[in-house]
């Protein structure tokens, strides 16, 4: 904790007033952010399981994919597959867009196809499987990067607040409670000397007055 205290210009009462207020307002400001933090903790918590989960199931995929690939070379025409691949549906597109989780603006990626898949008898049915298989790499490939760009953003989020609340728990309130103190103290030690000097006064008053008293 910090034992430094705020530069005052003016130390009086009403500069005590103030500071006080200012105490009760970053008090109330640190509580905001510490309950904001808490719950951009927990999302990115729960962000960092998908992605973990997210990555496994892109792993998994790409071994399966890469299984029926493997198995279709040899009797598919490769030319057949391109064309196939490409023609499958009518427009294949990626959407980026946005969404606001805990307050923070991550991206949304969604894989959009136009039309109906080219599916049927007349296409073999390794040839099928193998697309759909890609098909779906490529939707949780979208999927994991959206997450991934939404831990970075997130994670930037809660070290910028972190940075606050540590800054308002450790430095800023502690000084203005300080300072608080500090003032506190010296206008207890004036009230004190003004009394002590008020007293003196009374008493050389009452000297003077008996001195006149005992003459006349």
């Amino acid at each position: 904790m910090s034992q430094q205290t705020l530069r005052v210009t003016r130390p009086t009462k009403i500069e005590l007033i103030r500071l006080k207020k200012r105490v009760k307002v970053a008090k109330r400001l640190h509580k905001v952010l510490k309950d904001r933090l808490i719950i951009l903790t927990q999302e990115l918590i729960m962000l960092m399981k998908d992605a973990v989960e997210l990555r496994q199931k892109v792993c998994d995929k790409v071994q399966e994919c890469e299984s029926l690939l493997i198995k279709s070379t040899p009797i598919i025409d490769p030319s057949l597959m391109e064309s196939y691949a490409r023609t499958r549906y009518g427009k294949v597109e990626g959407i980026i867009g946005s969404r606001v989780v805990a307050g923070v603006r991550v991206p949304l990626i969604e894989v959009r196809r136009e039309g109906k898949p080219r599916e049927g008898p007349e296409y073999p049915i390794l040839l099928t499987l193998t697309s759909r298989c890609f098909e779906e790499l490529l939707d949780l490939t979208a999927r994991l990067g959206e997450v991934e760009a939404s831990i970075t953003r997130l994670g930037a989020e809660v070290a910028r607040v972190k940075r606050r609340v540590n800054a308002l728990e450790n430095v800023l309130i502690p000084r203005m409670e300080n300072t608080i103190k500090f003032l506190e103290f010296k206008f207890e030690e004036r009230e004190r000397e003004d009394k002590t000097r008020m007293k003196k006064v009374k008493q050389i008053l009452a000297r003077k007055e008996g001195t006149v008293s005992a003459s006349t």
